[in-house]
């Protein structure tokens, strides 16, 4: 199979919840750190990269990814694009999967799912996903996935800043890439789930979620858990923010 990469990012100056990355979520687990681990578990990249900014704010962040055994990148705080393309042209591979630290509950198999689909897409894929709600998957353990040369291409064609911060939003609907989606397994199928933390409710619903989740696995619990978990007690769900009133 071709060299597939992660690259994370992360950074501490998120404007909706600052220093979120270093903020415990599970016992004394920052959110970075269990990003980290839970995703290196993934059993097909070849390595996984932290790709955060120069900014003195985020020297924090470097000892965890290295407790964790990942390599860190530093870029431009604002051009995430510029980021992620300065860190695969220092380490070269065939596609690059992009994670997002603010999803704790990121789920190593459903990398490795993505990327095998992705593969086997291949020609006739720049881009996949499996990450929710689109793909019928719960909004925090899938990711998005592109091959080298489509990152390259999107680095030098992409100008807007919007594009630039969120690094593939340049393609969506664009119709000189094909997209493809891996959508989720009947007995994963929760788009209305969102595992993500933007919000101090969320970080909150969170660390209430993985209060019931199995000890005996922590903290590489796996999607049916979480989805159990949350089926037996919907009403954690109010913890969040109602993103549709934003």
């Amino acid at each position: 199979m071709p060299a597939t990469i992660t690259i994370v990012q992360a950074r501490m100056g998120s404007h909706r919840l600052p220093g979120k990355s270093m903020m415990p979520v599970w016992r004394d687990m920052t959110l970075l750190e269990l990003v980290l681990r839970r995703i290196t578990r993934a059993k097909i990249p070849a390595m996984t990269i932290l790709a955060t900014s120069t900014d003195p704010r985020d020297d924090v962040l470097v000892p965890v990814a290295g407790a964790c055994g990942v390599t860190v990148f530093r870029g431009s705080e604002a051009d995430v694009l510029g980021r992620y393309a300065a860190a695969l042209a220092r380490y070269p591979a065939d596609a690059v999967v992009r994670a997002a630290a603010d999803n704790p509950l990121l789920d190593p198999e459903r990398i490795d799912d993505l990327i095998r689909f992705f593969w086997t897409a291949r020609p006739a894929c720049d881009y996949a996903s499996n990450l929710g709600p689109v793909t019928g998957h719960p909004d925090g353990v899938g990711v998005e996935m592109v091959s080298a040369e489509t990152l390259r291409r999107l680095d030098r064609e992409a100008r807007d800043p919007s594009h630039r911060e969120h690094v593939v939003t340049y393609l969506h609907g664009n119709p000189k890439y094909r997209s493809c989606l891996l959508e989720a397994r009947p007995e994963f199928r929760r788009p209305h789930y969102r595992l993500d933390i933007d919000f101090p409710e969320d970080l909150h619903f969170v660390r209430e979620l993985v209060k019931r989740l199995p000890d005996a696995h922590a903290p590489y619990w796996t999607t049916a858990e979480i989805i159990a978990a949350l089926d037996r007690e919907p009403e954690l769900l109010k913890l969040r923010k109602d993103r549709s009133k934003l």
